[in-house]
């Protein structure tokens, strides 16, 4: 059986559960970035996979859950032949409904301080996000918050 041709031609999903850790977060992200790998995903696409899945995934540690270790966060990774999806959901704090919207705020946006209070609230993360991402979105139901991204992917 020609493996590649199988991982090219059939959708690939896998789970991953992690603990709400920082930590946990450079796991979830070294195996996400292997399945691109084993999918023959691009070098630069995965790097930037990679870069949102741990923006996201930091967010859902540092905003959801307060840094608070102990809950969990869960990634689902989606690959069919042109598109990889990944879904990160946790049930913490939800995310303020203009968020994603927002534009860049704080000390980037306005050229203020550069003190670390403005610079971690600033949204640059989210806002990368938003500029490598082909769709994202950002929804909550039964007290499940799940952020979507996707992105069109070319074969290495």
């Amino acid at each position: 059986m020609d493996t590649k041709k199988q991982s090219s031609s059939q959708p690939q999903k896998l789970k991953i559960e992690i603990d709400s850790t920082l930590s946990s977060t450079v796991m979830a992200a070294m195996a996400v970035r292997g399945i691109c790998e084993w999918a023959h995903v691009a070098l630069d696409t995965v790097n930037r996979i990679e870069l949102c899945l741990v923006e996201v995934l930091n967010n859902a540690v540092e905003h959801a859950y307060s840094n608070e270790p102990g809950s969990t966060i869960e990634i689902i990774v989606k690959k069919s032949r042109s598109v990889i999806s990944l879904t990160v959901s946790d049930w913490g704090l939800i995310m303020p409904d203009d968020t994603l919207s927002a534009p860049l705020a704080g000390a980037i946006a306005t050229g203020g301080s550069d003190s670390a209070p403005d610079l971690k609230a600033s949204g640059r993360g989210l806002f990368i996000v938003r500029s490598l991402m082909g769709n994202i979105q950002y929804y909550s139901k039964n007290g499940k918050n799940s952020f979507f991204m996707e992105m069109t992917i070319s074969e290495s």
